[in-house]
């Protein structure tokens, strides 16, 4: 199989501990959490990949159009996830992308993508206001930054942070991906929409 330059990688391996309830299989307007994201990033025209673990997710994922790769030990965290397709596409630029933020839509992601393109850098990372700290996922990593720093045994910015030196980050200005379905009360904000969003 020949990897592709460039693949957004969704993860959605987690165990949803502090929702209750698999958040992958949220559903607003007749599609799941993780069938959205899936078709948000398809929308693209870039391929996608989704981390899978915790979750059976084969009956809402279209084995032909895009790459699953199954987690097994998702319960050590975002990090075992990030390694395994960190491995499996060393040789790819990846898009990082969590199952959860709802709010990412085609036109901003294909926009991330082309702001990174035009510039390519080690990790191009989205900022969601104007404090320092306030920025993460999605974040593009460049097919050379494992020379730069070791696998991430964290999540990525605990990874990004403690690599600091070796990596330098630049900023994309996202304040939507901050949105996120963690918590019992985040979902009850959210259910009421007739449908996730539309992908443009």
């Amino acid at each position: 199989m020949t990897k592709p330059d460039f693949i957004w990688v969704i993860l959605a391996a987690g165990g949803s501990t502090r929702l209750g309830q698999p958040k992958q299989l949220l559903s607003l307007g007749g599609a799941t959490l993780i069938e959205h994201q899936i078709r948000t990033l398809q929308a693209t025209g870039l391929p996608v990949c989704v981390v899978t673990g915790a979750v059976d997710l084969s009956p809402f994922i279209d084995q032909q159009t895009l790459h699953t790769i199954n987690n097994p030990d998702w319960e050590k965290g975002m990090g075992s996830s990030v390694k395994l397709a960190q491995q499996y596409y060393a040789d790819s630029h990846i898009g990082w992308v969590l199952v959860d933020q709802y709010a990412i839509t085609t036109e901003q992601a294909l926009d991330f993508y082309h702001t990174w393109q035009q510039a390519p850098c080690l990790a191009l990372v989205s900022r969601y206001n104007d404090q320092d700290s306030a920025w993460g996922v999605p974040v593009i990593t460049h097919k050379d930054l494992m020379a730069k720093a070791n696998l991430p045994e964290r999540g990525l910015k605990p990874w990004l942070l403690a690599n600091h030196h070796q990596i330098e980050r630049q900023y994309y200005n996202w304040p939507a991906a901050l949105a996120d379905l963690d918590t019992p009360a985040q979902w009850q904000q959210v259910q009421h929409q007739e449908r996730w969003h539309d992908h443009a």
